[in-house]
């Protein structure tokens, strides 16, 4: 399967997906411009929850749902499900990103063709797709360095082109490739203080549960960060493509401010996402009271976002406008950043009895304004490798701070 691969089956029940095919392009192309309160071909508002059966199911495509996601162009805030949206009315949303996220991510370090369930140390080796780059060292401390592995992935417009074609959406106007970074690297599973290390505790709780506070936190360049809408998935079970089930996900409309430069020669850019955390269900366990030794936390961008508010940020009137602005977004650009991260237990090593910790992240950004894309897709590889030190460099200082683990 490609990066955004074909459409894909999923069954629900709701008569707003009843008798759906892939549609035209060009009626597509309508349906991502409608206004943000207009979500009929995505949540069944009649949909009532009750238990799917024989007679109930119905096959949606992931055209209907907005896919592919992981595009830089993303999705609009039309495709956003509406606050109040049931969490079983979300399960096609999610089981589509779910279905379109694993895949791609599997091709930087796959799994065993058989997927058993306790992963194997080996590192794989990336797809042809996959471009190895200079490695980078991450040193926390006199202990030792932390190996970066970097990978780049481009996309030629026409494969863009076509991978949107195939999911049924408007083909873009545009002759710019899609760039993607990707990094490894892999990790001591430790709660010894000062070692240069991080606890599977401490990630799960910075990478899934707690992300937004915990990245704002640890990255020196973003100034702001806020949840525009917390939608309700609590108990859902999602499965992909490989029968794999995935429990405890969260889903949340994010906006963060990062500062790039010095101001007034470059604005701070603004970045919305969709993001979704879950973690992966041990399948001897059968629930999601056991361990999971696997999380994965998918970023896909959203334009059309100004009519969301928040409480933590009160509109304000511009000087020159009778329009109120918001002063989150005020003397900035607006960028789009789409990414997919997945962070796994290895088992323990047998020349030092060490657990392990393996962390992937591929992204593409765009951060727009007078940044060349060039200059950008030069920078993107170093910056994700720095991504790596910053964390784990917060999380001794913080050990330091509380006298024992973040998490």
């Amino acid at each position: 399967m490609s990066i955004a691969g074909m459409p894909y089956p999923f069954f629900t029940g709701g008569p707003a997906y009843r008798s759906k095919v892939l549609v035209p392009s060009e009626e597509m192309d309508a349906r991502n411009s409608r206004e943000p309160d207009s979500h009929t071909n995505l949540i069944s508002p009649s949909f009532d929850g009750r238990t799917l059966a024989g007679s109930d199911l119905v096959m949606v495509t992931a055209a209907e749902l907005g896919a592919p996601f992981l595009r830089l162009r993303g999705i609009t805030a039309a495709h956003l499900p509406p606050p109040g949206t049931s969490p079983r009315e979300l399960i096609p949303f999610l089981t589509a990103l779910l279905r379109e996220a694993v895949p791609f991510i599997d091709s930087v370090a796959p799994k065993p063709s058989n997927r058993p369930h306790q992963p194997t140390t080996e590192s794989g080796t990336a797809r042809s797709e996959w471009k190895p780059l200079k490695t980078k060292s991450s040193k926390v401390d006199d202990n030792g360095n932390t190996v970066v592995s970097l990978y780049e992935r481009t996309l030629s417009a026409p494969e863009l082109r076509a991978i949107e074609r195939s999911a049924g959406l408007a083909t873009s106007n545009t002759d710019d490739p899609e760039t993607w970074a990707c990094r490894r690297s892999v990790h001591r599973d430790s709660n010894v203080p000062g070692d240069g290390s991080a606890s599977w505790g401490e990630f799960v709780t910075c990478f899934k549960d707690k992300h937004v506070e915990c990245e704002e936190a640890f990255t020196p360049s973003i100034v702001g960060a806020r949840v525009l809408q917390d939608y309700d998935v609590a108990g859902l079970t999602l499965e992909d493509e490989h029968g794999d089930r995935y429990g405890n996900p969260t889903m949340k409309l994010v906006e963060a401010r990062h500062k790039i430069g010095i101001k007034p020669l470059l604005k701070d850019r603004v970045f919305t996402v969709l993001q979704v955390t879950c973690s992966l269900l041990p399948r001897e366990a059968g629930g999601a009271a056991a361990d999971c030794d696997e999380i994965l936390v998918i970023s896909i961008p959203v334009s059309d976002v100004e009519n969301f508010t928040t409480t933590a940020a009160s509109p304000i009137k511009g000087k020159s406008s009778n329009k109120e602005e918001d002063p989150f977004r005020k003397d900035s650009i607006k960028g789009s950043y789409v990414s997919v991260e997945r962070i796994r237990k290895l088992p323990t090593t047998e020349n030092d009895n060490q657990a392990q910790i393996e962390w992937l992240m591929a992204t593409a950004s765009d951060a727009r304004g007078s940044l060349p894309g060039w200059v950008q897709t030069m920078a993107v590889p170093g910056q994700i490798a720095k991504d790596v030190t910053l964390f784990l460099e917060w999380v001794a200082k913080g050990r330091e701070k509380k006298g024992g683990l973040v998490a």
